[in-house]
């Protein structure tokens, strides 16, 4: 087995935080814990105001592509796509 250069992301505030997201732990309806995180600095006014719960899909983005860069292209379509509580 290879090794990579890339460490895994820690899944906690700080790492978004020092990435420059504002992030926050909360609960779900059933009480489950969940991290939740928005922009900003977004250049879309839904990724500055609505606070996304950062899911699988997402942390692979954040992995793949930077923290920051990840959220962002997680987000793009959501304020067409988004789906209310």
């Amino acid at each position: 087995m290879s090794k990579t250069n890339t460490e895994a992301l820690k899944y906690n505030v700080t790492t978004l935080r020092a990435a420059g997201l504002e992030a926050k732990w909360s609960k779900s309806a059933v009480g489950a814990p969940r991290l939740l995180a928005r922009d900003p600095h977004a250049p879309l006014e839904h990724a500055r105001s609505t606070w996304w719960a950062v899911d699988r899909g997402m942390w692979a983005a954040m992995q793949k592509q930077g923290v920051r860069e990840g959220f962002r292209s997680y987000t793009l379509l959501g304020d067409i796509f988004s789906v209310r509580a």
